[in-house]
C-alpha cells in the first residue's frame, strides 16, 4: 500500500511541476530572444547614426554583432522563427521599399508570436527579402546603404560554430 501511495504522490507532483517547467522554459526563451532583438536594434541604430549611407555595398559602413538565440534544453525552448522587414507587409517585400520603420516578429517553440515595431529605422534582410536565423549563437552583419534616396540598414547572417 505504501508503494502505491508513493507512486500516486510522485505522479501528482509531476502533473503539477511539468506544466510549470514548460511555462518557465517558454518565458526564459522569450526573454532571451527579446534581449537579442533589442541588441540588434541598438546596433542598427548606432550604425545609422554614426555613418554616411553609400550606394556601394563593398565600401558601405558595416558592423558585426553576435547574438545568442535560445536553443532549447531543460530550462529553455528553441527559437522557432524570427522575421525582419517593413511594417504591415510580408517580409518578402523587396529591399528598400516600405516606410521608414521596421517590424521584427519572433516566436519560440511553444510560445506565442511577438512583434516589435521600430520607428525611424529601416532595417531589412540583405538577400532575397528573408532573414533566416537559427537557434544558437549567430553572427549578423549590418551594412548602411543608400537606396532610392533613403537610408537602409541591411542585415545578413553568418552562423558561428
Amino acid at each position: 500500500m505504501r508503494v502505491l501511495f508513493t507512486v500516486a504522490l510522485a505522479v501528482a507532483m509531476l502533473a503539477v511541476v511539468l506544466p510549470a517547467l514548460d511555462a518557465v522554459s517558454v518565458d526564459r526563451a522569450e526573454s532571451q530572444t527579446r534581449a537579442a532583438v533589442a541588441d540588434l536594434v541598438e546596433a542598427a541604430r548606432a550604425l545609422a547614426a554614426d555613418n554616411d549611407a553609400l550606394h556601394d555595398r563593398a565600401v558601405a559602413a558595416r558592423a558585426t554583432i553576435t547574438l545568442d538565440f535560445p536553443t532549447g534544453g531543460v530550462a529553455s525552448t528553441p527559437l522557432a522563427s524570427l522575421d525582419v522587414g517593413p511594417p504591415g507587409t510580408d517580409t518578402a517585400q523587396s529591399v528598400g521599399s516600405g516606410p521608414a520603420a521596421t517590424r521584427i516578429t519572433w516566436r519560440v517553440a511553444g510560445g506565442r508570436r511577438h512583434t516589435r515595431q521600430v520607428d525611424g529605422l529601416r532595417l531589412r534582410p540583405a538577400a532575397d527579402g528573408r532573414l533566416r536565423v537559427d537557434p544558437g549563437r549567430t553572427r549578423l552583419v549590418l551594412r548602411l546603404l543608400a537606396r532610392n534616396g533613403t537610408r537602409l540598414v541591411t542585415v545578413s547572417e553568418h552562423n558561428v560554430a
